[in-house]
């Protein structure tokens, strides 16, 4: 992976993004594909029915019946390898009236509670990936209490490797977009005493934003503190249609503390 990865976005989430020095990471049960989350979910049922038998089916029923109560906490923030993608600039970036920020990949590997990763969109590595995380649970032995703590907490570790991958894999159908993705997975337990939920291991408070008749979830990643020998943003590429003089985008950029940041222009043209 190269060390810039790119945030296509409008003017208004560009100025709010530096202006705030934040990133939103939002749940994958929002993303753009409403069936991305259940692409590997799929792949991963379909595997176990492959594999069940009259000998197994307690071992498999009962790591079933927890996979479907443990379902994913992921929040993600989605950029691209690419610096200047037509199909980009149109989906994301106003059709080529917003900018790309070219974020410094090195950057957040600082933070323990964010992974990156490219997205996989290769199916026969994704089957690999899911025989190499299933095949613990196919080798456990067939007599055993499945009701115990002990296999709960065996199925647990499987599960949360299978939302990982599910968090970083999409069908190939969508491998023109080059896509790497900042992943967060806080833990979320409700606690029925205090009638509340807890939240563990997370990056912010969990606030939520109206979108469309929806309300979303999400986490804010700061991205405030840092030295000229890891800054967090690199390079703003204009799209094809962005009318900001480079000069007076330098001024924005250093008033608030990005002084070396390069500005570039997109090399696409089109109306």
């Amino acid at each position: 992976m190269g060390n810039i990865m790119y945030h296509y976005c409008n003017v208004d989430a560009f100025k709010a993004i530096i202006q705030n020095k934040t990133l939103w990471l939002s749940s994958v049960y929002n993303l753009n594909d409403y069936k991305e989350i259940h692409w590997i979910k799929e792949k991963v049922l379909k595997r176990i029915q492959e594999l069940t038998t009259k000998n197994n089916y307690e071992k498999f029923n009962t790591f079933l019946k927890l996979y479907e109560k443990k379902q994913p906490n992921v929040y993600i923030a989605s950029f691209s390898k690419g610096e200047d993608l037509l199909s980009q600039w149109r989906a994301y970036a106003n059709d080529g009236y917003g900018v790309a920020i070219g974020f410094n990949t090195e950057y957040f590997k600082e933070n323990k509670l964010i992974k990156t990763s490219k997205v996989l969109y290769d199916e026969e590595q994704q089957q690999k990936e899911i025989e190499e995380i299933l095949e613990p649970l196919f080798k456990f032995e067939e007599k055993f209490d499945f009701l115990s703590f002990e296999f709960e907490e065996f199925c647990e570790n499987i599960i949360n490797e299978i939302n990982y991958l599910s968090a970083k894999s999409k069908n190939e159908l969508f491998m023109e977009e080059q896509e790497i993705r900042l992943i967060h997975t806080p833990l979320i337990i409700e606690d029925k005493e205090t009638k509340r939920f807890i939240f563990k291991k997370n990056i912010s408070t969990m606030l939520f934003r109206a979108v469309c008749g929806s309300l979303i979830p999400y986490f804010e990643l700061k991205f405030d503190n840092f030295n000229e020998e890891n800054e967090p943003i690199l390079e703003i590429i204009k799209g094809p249609k962005n009318k900001f003089i480079d000069q007076e985008i330098k001024i924005f950029l250093a008033n608030n503390g990005f002084y070396n940041v390069k500005i570039k222009s997109s090399k696409s043209s089109y109306r």
